[in-house]
C-alpha cells in the first residue's frame, strides 16, 4: 500500500489499484480478527491431544511390526491370545489333541480297511482275468498272484503294500514281477494288463516295443487281436517285425535310414494301401516278394480288417 501511494503522485492511473488494495486490506483485517476470535473461543484439551498422539504412535509401531493395517494387527493379536490360551490350559489342550488324533486314526483305519477289502476283492477278479490273458499271450504254464502286506503306517492309498507276483516257467518259484520278467515278457505282460483294463484305463496313447520277441504263429495272432481290443479306446503305436501284428494296424509307417553326403538321417513316412501290402509281404516272405506272398499279405490284411 505504501509503495502504491508513493507512485500515485506520479501517475493517476495508480489510483484504481490503490482503492482495490485498500479494499483487500480491509477484508484481510476483518478475516484476521474473526479468526483470532474463533481460536480464542476453542477449548483445547492438551492432555487429550497428547493421549491421541501417543496412541497413534503405538498404532504406527504395531503396523511396522505386525501388519500394514488394523485387521492384520487384530488377526495377529487373536492368534497370540489363542496360543496363550493353549499354554494356560495346556493339559486340557493336550487331552483334546490326543482325543482328536485317536478319533482320526480310527477313521483312517476304518477307511483303509474298507479300501483293502475292495482292493482284495478286485485283485481276485484281476488275477483270474490276467491268467487267462497271459495264457493267450503264450505264457502257457504261468502263475500270477497279487500279494498284500499291511504297512505300519498310512498313506493316501491306505495301508496296503501291493506287489504283482508271477512265474512264467514250469517249476519256477513265484516272485515279484520286477525280479522275474525280461524286456519282451514285460511288454506282453503289460499288454495283458491293458487288455484286461481296456475299459478302465485313462491313458490315451500306448507305445509297445519288443512285444513280438520270442513269439510267432498263433501267439502272434492273439497278440495282434489283443492290441486291436485295446485300440478301440486308446491310440496304439507298435513297433513290430511280425506280419500278424502289422496287418492288424489301421495305418502303417515305415522307418528308414538314408546316407546323404556322409550324413545318416532317419525318416518316417506313412504308407499308402499298396505300400502297406508290400511291406507286410516283405516281412512275411523275406527278400524275394512273389505274387503268392503279396496275395497272402492282402489276405492277412483283409482278415485283420474283418477282425
Amino acid at each position: 500500500m505504501k509503495q502504491l501511494y508513493k507512485i500515485e503522485e506520479y501517475d493517476s492511473k495508480i489510483t484504481d489499484f490503490c482503492e482495490q488494495a485498500a479494499n483487500i486490506e480491509g477484508l484481510l483485517n476483518d478475516f484476521n480478527r474473526e479468526l483470532a476470535d474463533y481460536l480464542s473461543s476453542l477449548n483445547m484439551n492438551k492432555e487429550y491431544f497428547e493421549e491421541v498422539e501417543a496412541r497413534l504412535d503405538v498404532i504406527h509401531r504395531l503396523k511396522s511390526k505386525y501388519g500394514n493395517d488394523i485387521p492384520s494387527i487384530l488377526s495377529y493379536c487373536a492368534s497370540c491370545e489363542e496360543q496363550l490360551q493353549k499354554y494356560q490350559n495346556y493339559d486340557d489342550y493336550l487331552v483334546k489333541l490326543n482325543k482328536e488324533f485317536k478319533e482320526s486314526e480310527e477313521e483312517v483305519e476304518q477307511l483303509s480297511s474298507e479300501l483293502s477289502d475292495k482292493r482284495q476283492a478286485a485283485a481276485d477278479v484281476l488275477t483270474e482275468r490276467m491268467i487267462t490273458a497271459l495264457i493267450d499271450l503264450n505264457f502257457l504254464d504261468v502263475q500270477f498272484a497279487i500279494d498284500f502286506k499291511k504297512m505300519n503306517h498310512y498313506t493316501d492309498n491306505g495301508y496296503d503294500d501291493v506287489q504283482f507276483m508271477i512265474s512264467t516257467n514250469p517249476g519256477e518259484e513265484i516272485r515279484p514281477l520286477s525280479a522275474v520278467a525280461s524286456g519282451g515278457e514285460l511288454s506282453r505282460i503289460m499288454l495283458g494288463f491293458k487288455s484286461v483294463l481296456a475299459d478302465n484305463d485313462s491313458i490315451e496313447t500306448l507305445i509297445f516295443d519288443e512285444i513280438d520277441v520270442g513269439i510267432s504263429g498263433r501267439t502272434a495272432q492273439k497278440v495282434s487281436e489283443k492290441l486291436a481290443v485295446i485300440a478301440r479306446k486308446h491310440q496304439i503305436i507298435c513297433i513290430t517285425h511280425l506280419p500278424q501284428i502289422a496287418a492288424m494296424a489301421d495305418s502303417h509307417y515305415i522307418i528308414e535310414k538314408a546316407a546323404i553326403e556322409n550324413t545318416t538321417t532317419t525318416n518316417i513316412r506313412r504308407l499308402d494301401e499298396q505300400e502297406s501290402v508290400e511291406e507286410v509281404a516283405r516281412i512275411l516272405g523275406g527278400v524275394e516278394i512273389t505274387d503268392k506272398v503279396l496275395d497272402s499279405a492282402r489276405e492277412m490284411i483283409e482278415l485283420a480288417e474283418n477282425t
